[in-house]
This record gives structure tokens, sequence and C-alpha cells, in this order.
């Protein structure tokens, strides 16, 4: 995945029933072809899943250099994961899609981007949104 020239999917996109895994994959991939461009993996949003699942950002690595797709990772990650159940995984799913800027300086680099990418659109108060925003997918 080339992240200089392509947007990795959206943190909306479902893998294994979880919001973000596919985007922080695309990443992960793109951080093991040297491709990431502007991009960061393990980002906080990515911290958040990584903790979730209970693996590392290493671990996650290994399982897309080693995978041919999603569902081959998927089913890898599956066997180190954390056993969760479908109520905590919707609860995740919950818990991330709200997830906003949570001190001065969050809000502050917040109030930024929503100025640069969504300057008329004070609905926004998720991360989520904003990165749909910056990537041109924001309805």
């Amino acid at each position: 995945m080339d992240l200089t020239k392509n947007f990795p999917r959206s943190p909306y996109e479902k893998v294994g029933g979880y919001m973000m895994l596919g985007r922080t994959i695309d990443k992960a991939h793109a951080t093991l072809q040297g491709l990431l461009g502007e991009y960061m993996y393990d980002c906080p949003l990515d911290k958040v899943l990584f903790g979730f699942l209970g693996v590392s950002a290493n671990q996650l690595l290994e399982l897309a250099e080693n995978s041919e797709n999603d569902e081959d990772l998927v089913g890898s990650l599956k066997n180190i994961q954390v056993e969760r159940n479908t109520e905590e995984i919707e609860q995740f799913n919950d818990q991330i899609l709200k997830s906003g800027p949570n001190d001065d300086n969050s809000q502050a680099y917040f109030a930024q981007l929503r100025q640069k990418h969504a300057p008329d659109r004070s609905d926004i108060s998720s991360w989520f949104d904003i990165i749909e925003a910056e990537e041109g997918r924001l309805k």
C-alpha cells in the first residue's frame, strides 16, 4: 500500500468486526514497504486498537508481513489477541467512533484541523470525522 499516493481505508470501515483495523492494516503494509508518507503507524488511535486487542504494534506488523490478505491477518490475529465477545467489540467500536480531543492541547490541534478541512462544520467532534474531512470523505 502506497500511502504517499493514496489514503488508507476509512476508520469507519470494519475488518474482522473492528473499526479502525483496516486503516491500521493499511498503515502497517505501508510501513513495511517504506511508503507511509505523512501517516503515522502506531498513532494514538492505533494504540487504542492495539490495547483493546492486547497486541503490540510490532505484532500487527509481523502479521501484516506474513499474511496474504485481511482474512489471513484476522485469522492469525485471533490466535494472539485477547478474546472478546460481540458486546465488548460493539462497545469498543462505539467508544473509538466517538473518540475526540481530551485535553487542551488536543482540543487546539483538533480545532486547527477542523478550521483547515471543514470550517463550516461545527458538528464535527470526533477524530474519525476529522480524518474523513482531511481525506475528502466527509459527508
